[in-house]
């Protein structure tokens, strides 16, 4: 993997990374060839399909596992971004969960692409990430995500029931192991759709709460 030694960037290292060094040097060509042969904007999903990218010893926990292939994603992603960046190329703009390559007209990183890519570029923070950690962080951030856009859901005990296709009364672990079926099946980060997300999230807690 090529360094990029341009001025206030990081270099993309593959030192205490998950994946060997040359299959790390294949993924990233393989990466700057796609997005080269792309138009116009790209999803996360998409990439992680065409690039084919498994992980061996990847956790049991399913979302641990997705997370673990987004970190390598990414981290190739703002690897590609700097390196283009300093030879100024082109401009890799990473969003959420895609990436768009955009003809290079002096972009400059802003302060929220800079944390990004200190964050993705340090394997210490993909090992440091525990299934428990993830869990409660994806659920935070996409309740926030989804309350922009949706008011805030009240249910009846019946609806929560219905929503999460549960029988009143149930034991706290056929709920908390419904609510993991329906939250990953419609998790956004799995191509699910964030608003019926956030009501599963809610009416978990609602429930929930009755047996605590």
């Amino acid at each position: 993997i090529r360094l990029a030694q341009a001025p206030g960037l990081w270099h993309c290292v593959a030192m205490q990374a998950p994946l060997p060094t040359p299959q790390l040097q294949l993924l990233q060509g393989q990466l700057e060839t796609i997005l080269l042969q792309s138009s116009g904007m790209v999803t996360e999903q998409q990439l992680l399909q065409r690039l084919g990218l498994q992980l061996t010893n990847a956790p049991e926990d399913p979302q641990h596992a997705l997370f673990q292939r987004h970190f390598v994603l990414q981290h190739l992603l703002y690897c590609i971004q700097q390196l283009w960046l300093a030879d100024e190329v082109a401009w890799l703009d990473i969003g959420l969960a895609k990436a768009e390559l955009l003809p290079y007209q002096g972009q400059q990183l802003s302060a929220q692409d800079q944390g990004r890519a200190q964050y993705y570029l340090n394997w210490q923070n993909f090992y440091r990430m525990d299934a428990a950690t993830l869990a409660q962080q994806l659920d935070d951030f996409w309740l926030q995500f989804a309350s922009r856009a949706v008011a805030t859901p009240q249910f009846s005990h019946q609806q929560a029931c219905e929503l999460l296709q549960l029988s009143w009364p149930c034991p706290l672990a056929v709920l908390k192991r419904q609510y993991r079926s329906l939250a990953l099946k419609h998790h956004p980060d799995r191509g699910g759709d964030a608003e019926q997300f956030v009501r599963i999230r809610l009416a978990y807690q609602q429930l929930s709460a009755k047996l605590r």
